[in-house]
């Protein structure tokens, strides 16, 4: 046999270990993406059944062996972007994947939409741009596409990219027919184009597609009112009330323009015009009713109207629960608790299942020191509601004010078993109330014990901090922790009397005079009526800081309001401070 030559024998052997090689390469290139499919799979499953670690790591593994693969690369970029609120990186490298992705599936809506949208957050207008609008050419009849297209045309670009934005808008009125929205989205455009004409005349356009439509005449009242085209307005708002006798926004947006004129005359008479239409429901009613609450709420002479306008209502529908209601709250506001009360009462008769109208009606009875109408209250609602924690904690608190501690004490317990575990400012409040009560009952350790976890469960339980650190001045103990605490609730609430004399109290017990006769001045200054408590304290500390005579004053008249305080007594007669 003929040997070849050498050059010709290497050749082949070369050639021939690089087939091999190939080979070798493309069947491990295929276990990889082989190994990737079932990854991916397994990544999905994770997602599925909420374990997003599991699959972020899976969707990791397989970016790895087939970093080709763009429906990976976009899932895992949903991950990468939930992780990239700090990581410039993360957010670049998720971006890329999901331009990857929608450049390879250029009519996927969902992640097309997507990777717009996060564009427009990160400001890149072009690429948004670029997006929706392949978008919108692929799917001209999806109008959330052709809305966001022509949103970002309109929004930071040329004036010829806001007139391809009006173009837009046109086309989708050529299919959809005109309406509000499509013409307020145009009339910005043209305002951003300083264009007062075209303003105007969309309006106008707008009112003659549908002549008889109120809401059309109104709208156009809106433009030429913002342009301080009264005459016209007033004839577009007018023709809306004839169209519409029985609309509330016909009259209601008349009602406004003359507001905005400075006529309150006749804005009031249009308010009542609209609420008097007894083809009005109620709920269009309750809606202009609040409107005007809050337009004339600083205005105090407008009281009598307001009241006025619920006896109307209250005349055509008296048997409208949210009618009463929204009146309760009204009158609320306006400080009128026992007219409140009586509207809740009535509310409550019509819909005994309002649970917040039964803790509000216990509320107002407390406010006017009516304690036997609070606590029936409180048992009425719990024939509906026998689980609510804070009406047993209200209940309690009531038993506490009679003087029956005991009652208090069964009340509280039941609010706390009644509280859910999540619910710690109400768990806080029962803890610091049952504290009250063990102290009132002269068991103060136990009583600390329990503002402390009152405390704990609410640091801003200023109530808490308060009661707890006034009775440790009284007890004499921890008066450190005693200061720190009502410091805190000072910050919080500088203007509360009572928070402000505990603070004197417990300077005095620090034996800091000079401090707290400051605070006892700042105290007495907040509050208009002063009680034994206060003027006692204001005595004890005047005497210490040295100045007898005008202690005796604060003394003689904490005893006139309570004289069967013998300490107080005994601090009269002799002139002298006594330690208890």
């Amino acid at each position: 046999m003929r040997r070849l030559p050498v050059i010709i024998l290497l050749s082949l052997v070369i050639g021939a270990l690089t087939v091999m090689a190939r080979g070798r390469n493309d069947a491990g290139r295929a276990e990889d993406v082989r190994k990737a499919d079932y990854i991916y799979l397994e990544a999905l499953r994770a997602k599925s059944q909420g374990k997003h670690d599991a699959a972020f790591a899976l969707l990791q593994k397989a970016r790895e062996l087939n970093g080709e693969d763009k429906e990976i690369g976009v899932e895992l970029s949903t991950y990468l972007l939930r992780l990239s609120q700090t990581d410039s990186t993360r957010l670049g490298e998720s971006m890329r994947m999901l331009k990857e992705y929608c450049e390879e599936n250029p009519s996927d809506i969902y992640y097309g939409g997507r990777y717009a949208m996060l564009n427009e957050q990160l400001l890149n207008r072009e690429e948004a741009l670029d997006t929706w609008e392949r978008l919108h050419t692929l799917y001209p009849d999806r109008l959330e596409i052709t809305y966001r297209y022509a949103g970002v045309l309109g929004q930071g670009g040329t004036d010829a990219d806001r007139d391809k934005a009006i173009a837009v808008y046109d086309s989708v009125e050529v299919a959809e027919g005109k309406s509000i929205p499509l013409s307020s989205k145009k009339i910005q455009l043209y305002y951003s184009l300083q264009d007062t004409a075209a303003i105007l005349a969309e309006a106008d356009r707008l009112r003659e597609s549908s002549p008889k439509n109120v809401e059309y005449q109104v709208f156009s009242g809106d433009i030429y009112s913002m342009f301080g085209i009264n005459d016209l307005a007033k004839v577009f708002y007018d023709s809306a009330c004839v169209l519409g006798p029985s609309s509330g926004l016909a009259y209601y947006s008349r009602a406004q323009f003359y507001n905005s004129l400075g006529d309150s005359a006749a804005f009031n008479r249009e308010v009542f015009q609209a609420l008097k239409q007894k083809d009005l429901d109620v709920e269009t009613k309750l809606v202009i009713l609040r409107s005007y609450i809050q337009e004339m709420f600083d205005d105090s002479t407008s009281m009598p109207q307001v009241r006025q306008l619920f006896d109307v209502l209250i005349d055509q529908h008296p048997h409208e629960h949210d009618i009463h209601s929204l009146y309760s709250r009204y009158l609320i506001v306006s400080q009128d608790y026992d007219k409140a009360a009586e509207q809740t009462e009535r509310a409550l008769d019509l819909d005994p299942a309002d649970e917040e109208g039964w803790e509000m009606l216990t509320s107002l009875y407390l406010q006017v020191d009516d304690l036997d109408k609070a606590q029936e209250a409180i048992k009425r609602s719990l024939r509906y509601y026998p689980s609510n924690p804070r009406q047993y904690l209200v209940l309690g608190s009531i038993h506490e004010q009679n003087g029956e501690g005991e009652k208090a004490a069964r009340e509280y317990a039941r609010a706390l078993e009644l509280t859910d575990s999540a619910d710690v400012n109400l768990l806080s409040r029962v803890y610091g109330a049952m504290g009250d009560n063990l102290y009132a009952r002269e068991l103060p350790d136990s009583a600390f014990t329990l503002y402390q976890k009152s405390i704990l469960y609410d640091p801003q339980n200023y109530l808490a901090l308060n009661n707890c650190a006034y009775y440790l001045a009284c007890e004499g103990k921890e008066l450190d922790r005693a200061l720190s605490m009502i410091e805190t609730a000072i910050a919080a609430e500088p203007e509360n009397a009572t928070s402000m004399d505990t603070y004197a109290w417990v300077l005095f017990k620090r034996k800091d005079y000079a401090k707290a006769r400051e605070i006892i001045d700042r105290t007495l200054a907040l509050t208009e009526e002063r009680g034994e408590d206060i003027l006692e304290h204001a005595g004890d500390i005047y005497f210490m800081d040295g100045e007898p005579d005008k202690a005796l004053e604060f003394w003689k008249e904490a005893l006139k309001l309570n004289p069967s305080n013998e300490l107080l007594e005994k601090k009269v007669k002799h002139k002298t401070y006594f330690f208890k």
